[in-house]
């Protein structure tokens, strides 16, 4: 059990957190509980950001330390949507594999649902082929096949080559705590990629724009006019161990969208209700489970895209259940932060509530 410590109110700390080195977590950095913070995730967003709201604790995490987590629990394997790993499945056996020409390449879903993720009903070896994503300057790191021979309730064994065929490698991985075992595929090893316990974690997501390419028929490219995917702050939470998020949103009828003079986006702070909110009102709204419950919804990027302006909705207000059963209301009031406005810096402040 987590022990709290004592609630100072209206004490204002900003923490930036530095970028992990390596494929280890960054030391826990304490910061006081009721406070204004601001987490590091970097104008690329190349760092995750875990929060653990009891403990008064950010945890940052190159996104750049894996691409496959294998669920230690179960069967689901995700892969890492912050850096843009996709997967695409050949109709080639694993040797005969050289190229992907004319694949098409999935992502996991932004919402963090485990059953619709790039891997989702995955078998024995069926080769695939892994896109590793990008690296923090947006360079794209290669591609790899996969093919996973083995599975168990402890381990999982996995043989991975180049397209060519070379630098091949098979590695047994033993599944150890935690929710998933993360594997570098570059690194060809297991790693340590998020802290023992966490609330949520503030990470990129790889969403789609524009139209799926099954829309378009023949004159489809990916990539190119159609399923093309671009990296967009997120707030995941932790429901494997049983977050919680209740949200009140006052305005939850009118339309989120990127026009800048649309009636939600001319909301204002004082608009909401979170001085107000209590402990009563987590049960009258109506509490998630979901990943997603955080998720995008306390942002939006502004028309025209390329000017990089964020509303961010700060008259909305989250009031999250960790997994003691303490209640803190979050709202979030920026996105932008540093010494030169720069996108990537989540700014939330929160509060324990117990009435």
């Amino acid at each position: 059990m987590k022990t709290n410590k004592q609630l100072f109110f209206g004490l204002l700390v900003m923490l930036f957190i530095a970028g992990c080195s390596k494929d280890t977590v960054d030391p826990i950095q304490d910061i006081k509980l009721g406070a204004t913070l601001t987490a590091n995730m970097g104008s690329d967003l190349s760092n995750q950001v875990y929060v653990d709201l009891s403990e008064g604790t950010l945890t940052t995490v190159s996104v750049n330390t894996w691409e496959l987590a294998f669920e230690n629990n179960g069967n689901a394997i995700r892969t890492n949507s912050a850096k843009k790993v996709a997967v695409a499945t050949p109709a080639e056996n694993y040797n005969d594999i050289i190229s992907d020409d004319g694949l098409e390449y999935v992502y996991d879903s932004d919402d963090g649902d485990l059953s619709k993720t790039a891997l989702a009903g995955w078998e024995i070896n069926q080769a695939y082929i892994v896109d590793l994503g990008v690296d923090a300057n947006g360079n794209a790191l290669g591609k790899k096949k996969v093919l996973i021979t083995s599975s168990s309730t402890t381990s999982v064994r996995i043989q991975y080559a180049d397209l060519d065929g070379s630098n091949e490698t098979s590695k047994t991985i033993t599944k150890g705590d935690g929710n998933f075992t993360f594997f570098s595929l570059i690194k060809n090893e297991s790693v340590t990629a998020e802290p023992d316990a966490w609330d949520f974690v503030l990470s990129a997501v790889s969403v789609r724009t524009g139209a799926p390419c099954a829309a378009l028929g023949k004159g489809a490219i990916p990539g190119i006019n159609c399923d093309i995917y671009r990296l967009a702050a997120s707030a995941m939470t932790n429901n494997y161990d049983g977050i919680k998020v209740a949200k009140h949103d006052p305005f939850k009828d009118l339309e989120q969208n990127d026009d800048p003079a649309s009636e939600k986006n001319q909301k204002e702070m004082e608009d909401g209700s979170y001085e107000t909110m209590q402990l009563s009102d987590f049960n009258d709204l109506g509490a998630s489970s979901s990943a997603d419950a955080l998720g995008r919804t306390w942002l939006q990027i502004l028309a025209p895209h390329s000017s990089g302006v964020y509303e961010v909705y700060d008259f909305i207000t989250y009031i999250v259940q960790d997994q003691d059963n303490n209640h803190y209301k979050v709202r979030f009031l920026a996105y932008k932060g540093g010494n030169n406005a720069e996108n990537g810096y989540p700014t939330f402040e929160y509060k324990l509530i117990t009435e």
